[in-house]
């Protein structure tokens, strides 16, 4: 391996909401030179998944990973126990990397001797349209995580944790982070119902829904990205418990 294909890309699709995004997720994958081989770790009772991945049944870099439902961290946990590069990537199956995502992580990492990168992200609506761009000045979406394989096997997600963020205040004293600052990611906001959402999930549909409309989406690209610029940083600002 080299640094130019030293990463597993990680994918989990664990329920069906997953099903009408998860070509596009892995193809943003398949076709990243960085990336030496993808992990689409999906729960074993979705009949679906051979046929949405049919154009990639024949790619010798492309492992379909089934196994019981779990919570997303300890699904993600199973496919880094498969992964034999130096490096592992995460991507939920609804999400999209941007092109020359790991290259710049990657790039990143060796300049700044880093073991964990994360990156910025745009925010789209469900059929992928770029809306607006976030912040994530506190943290990243998992989405844009770039680890140190060893690092993920040394610190695990805890399995009985649902939430990504509690691996980030786990290993604080343990893991330092670094910010890529670049729009790497396209996390996608589905049109779930704002009542069962949480606060910073309510935020950014309300953010896309504006931006889809006609003239004042405009103004919402134009700000966030504004927002974005002078608040673009190599590290994360500190996030209270």
């Amino acid at each position: 391996m080299n640094s130019k294909d030293d990463v597993t890309a990680i994918i989990i699709a664990l329920t069906d909401g997953e099903r009408p995004f998860l070509a596009e997720c892995v193809e943003s994958t398949v076709s990243d030179p960085g990336v030496a081989r993808t992990i689409v770790r999906v729960s074993d009772n979705l009949a679906w998944v051979d046929e949405v991945l049919a154009p990639f049944a024949n790619d010798p870099r492309v492992h379909i990973l089934r196994l019981p439902i779990e919570n997303p961290g300890t699904a993600r946990n199973d496919a880094v126990k498969l992964a034999t590069t130096e490096w592992v990537a995460f991507l939920d199956g609804d999400d999209v990397w941007c092109r020359g995502k790991t290259a710049a992580q990657r790039d990143f990492a060796d300049k700044n001797n880093a073991v964990f990168v994360g990156a910025d992200h745009y925010l789209t609506d469900e059929k992928g349209r770029i809306r607006a761009v976030a912040l994530a000045k506190y943290l990243p979406m998992t989405s844009s995580w770039l680890v140190r394989t060893d690092v993920m096997r040394q610190y695990p997600f805890r399995d009985e944790l649902l939430e990504d963020h509690h691996w980030w205040f786990d290993t604080k004293q343990t893991v330092p982070k670094h910010r890529c600052p670049e729009l790497l990611l396209r996390y996608r906001v589905r049109g779930l119902s704002i009542s069962t959402l949480e606060p910073s999930k309510r935020r950014k549909l309300t953010v896309v829904t504006l931006g889809k409309k006609p003239v004042i989406g405009l103004g919402v690209f134009a700000l966030t990205w504004g927002i974005w610029l002078v608040n673009r940083s190599k590290s994360y600002r500190p996030l209270l418990k």
